[in-house]
């Protein structure tokens, strides 16, 4: 390279590769690399090329999100069209029969179900997992008595039990739960 030297061109080509000063200075001839070292000191080559990295890994990562979100979209496009065309066969298989002679010799018409309804439950259950919510719903039962901070004594809570499954007929009173006769102390 003459003396004459493009630095626009080397700080472009600095900026957008992963080179360094010298790789950059050899690969163009240059020499005496010292006078390129102080054009990229005093242009600032080095935070230039941190910001177009940033803003060129923010470009990429943008991209791959809507890429992303485009290629998520379709996913449930289809999974809905699949679920939906399940339910319009299941909705047909309803009404057709098969003849099938039976063992006796009569005839008779059998229901024709190629999907079933645990069919169509699973492609749901798959359906309420692509859009984030739980697939199982599961609920949780727990049952807790206190008096005025006491906890009941175990054979009032024994005969809850019992009445509530039926174990024992209820009193002659009108709840199935047990009934206290007495005032309680204050």
């Amino acid at each position: 390279m003459n003396r004459v030297r493009d630095y626009q061109a080397l700080e472009r080509e600095y900026l957008a590769g992963t080179m360094s000063l010298r790789e950059l200075c050899r690969r163009h001839g240059v020499t005496a690399h010292s006078a390129v070292m102080v054009q990229a000191r005093q242009g600032g080559w080095a935070e230039k090329r941190g910001k177009f990295r940033a803003r060129a890994s923010a470009k990429y990562i943008e991209h791959r999100a809507d890429y992303a979100a485009l290629r998520e979209a379709e996913v449930r496009d289809h999974a809905i069209e699949a679920i939906d065309e399940a339910i319009t066969k299941f909705r047909s298989d309803l009404r057709a029969t098969k003849r099938v002679v039976l063992a006796d010799g009569s005839i008779a018409d059998e229901p024709l179900m190629l999907i079933t309804p645990r069919d169509i439950a699973m492609m749901i259950d798959r359906l309420q997992i692509l859009f984030g919510r739980p697939a199982l719903i599961t609920e949780g039962r727990s049952f807790a008595a206190t008096i005025t901070s006491e906890v009941l004594p175990l054979e009032a809570l024994q005969k809850i039990v019992e009445l509530t499954r039926g174990l024992t007929p209820p009193a002659d009173h009108t709840s199935g739960l047990p009934h206290i006769r007495e005032k309680l102390p204050d």
